[in-house]
C-alpha cells in the first residue's frame, strides 16, 4: 500500500458509502471498489462490509483508519516542515488533555499570531494515556497533560493553572447543594469513574479504600460523554474542575472534593524528536509567557 492508497481509505470511511466517496474522489464506482478489494487481499482481512444503506468498518477496518490517519497526518506534517526548514511557519499541532490549563496555550497561540503570522495550530483533544502515545509517535508536536510526565521521555514545564477535583451531580441531587465532599458522601454512591488507571488509584487513595469496595456504574475517557450519564442519573462522575460548566441549561452542579483533591499540568514535548522551527518559536512563547505570569504572582 502506498499513501494515496491510505488515503483513499480514509475517504471512504468518512463517506460512510462507496458511491458517495468515488464522487469526492472523483474516480468511477468501480474502480473504487477495485481499490478496496486489492488492499483487503493484500492485507489477507476484510476491510469493510457492504449494506444496503452503505458500508461500516470491521475490526480490521478501524485499525487501518486509525494508523492511516495517523500516517497522513505524520506526512503533511513532515511536507511541511521540509517545504521551509528554517523558517518559523507552518503548523504546530498540541494533544490536550481536557483540563482547563488549556487556557494558557491559547493566550500563547494568540501571543505567536502576532509575532509568527505563518504558524497555525492543530488542537487535538485526547485522554492522557493517547497524549503521550501520539507525542511518542511524533504525529503530534507537544502535549499538555494533567499529572507528571516520564522524564526520561519528555521535557516538561509546568502550566500555572492548577486542577481540582470534585463531583459532577444532577441540578436535583441531594448532594448538590452541598459547599463539598468527602469520602462518606460518595463511597456508597453510583459512581462515574475517569478510566485512567493512575487517575483512579489517586481517588481510591483519597477515598481510603480499593477500587472493589466502590459502586463504578461507568468509566469515561473524555467528561462531556460522562456528563450525560450524569444527567441521564446514572451516577456522579469525578472529574476536574472547569472543563464541563454547569448550568441551568444543563441541569448539572459541581462539588469539590474535602480534603482537597489537586493535579498540576504540564505541557511536554518528546526528548527524542528535534522540534520544528515553528515548534521552537511556540516554545520559545510559551516559556516567556509563563515566566511573565510566575513574576506577576510573585508581585
Amino acid at each position: 500500500m502506498d499513501i494515496r492508497e491510505l488515503r483513499t481509505f480514509i475517504a471512504i470511511a468518512q463517506a460512510g458509502n462507496i458511491t458517495r466517496a468515488a464522487e469526492e474522489l472523483h474516480i468511477s464506482q468501480p474502480a473504487l471498489s477495485r481499490q478496496i478489494i486489492k488492499m483487503e487481499n493484500e492485507l489477507g482481512c476484510k476491510l469493510l462490509e457492504r449494506g444496503g444503506h452503505g458500508i461500516s468498518l470491521t475490526n480490521a477496518g478501524h485499525l487501518l483508519l486509525n494508523r492511516a490517519r495517523e500516517l497522513s497526518d505524520l506526512l503533511d506534517k513532515t511536507e511541511a516542515e521540509l517545504k521551509a526548514p528554517d523558517v518559523a511557519s507552518g503548523e504546530v499541532s498540541i494533544a490536550c488533555s481536557e483540563t482547563r490549563a488549556t487556557l494558557a496555550i491559547a493566550h500563547v497561540a494568540k501571543r505567536l499570531e502576532l509575532t509568527h503570522p505563518g504558524i497555525r495550530f492543530k488542537f487535538r483533544s485526547e485522554s492522557s494515556d493517547d497524549v503521550t502515545e501520539h507525542l511518542s509517535r511524533g504525529i503530534v508536536d507537544f502535549g499538555i497533560a494533567v499529572g507528571p510526565a516520564r522524564t526520561d521521555d519528555y521535557h516538561a514545564i509546568r502550566l500555572p493553572d492548577t486542577d481540582r477535583w470534585g463531583a459532577l451531580v444532577p441540578a436535583d441531587d441531594d448532594l448538590a447543594a452541598a459547599a463539598s465532599l468527602g469520602p462518606q458522601d460518595l463511597i456508597d454512591r453510583p459512581l462515574i469513574m475517569p478510566e485512567k488507571i493512575l487517575a483512579q488509584q489517586r481517588i481510591c487513595d483519597w477515598m481510603g479504600c480499593d477500587l472493589t469496595r466502590l459502586d463504578v456504574r461507568a468509566t469515561y475517557n473524555l467528561l462531556y460523554t460522562a456528563s450525560l450519564l450524569v444527567r441521564a442519573h446514572v451516577g456522579a462522575a469525578l472529574c476536574l474542575d472547569g472543563i464541563v460548566a454547569p448550568s441551568p441549561e444543563n441541569s448539572l452542579a459541581f462539588i469539590p472534593l474535602a480534603p482537597s483533591l489537586t493535579s498540576h499540568v504540564e505541557l511536554i514535548w518528546s526528548r527524542s524528536h528535534r522540534l520544528s522551527p515553528a515548534g521552537q518559536a511556540f516554545l520559545d512563547a510559551a516559556a516567556a509567557y509563563l515566566d511573565e505570569d510566575r513574576e506577576q504572582a510573585l508581585q
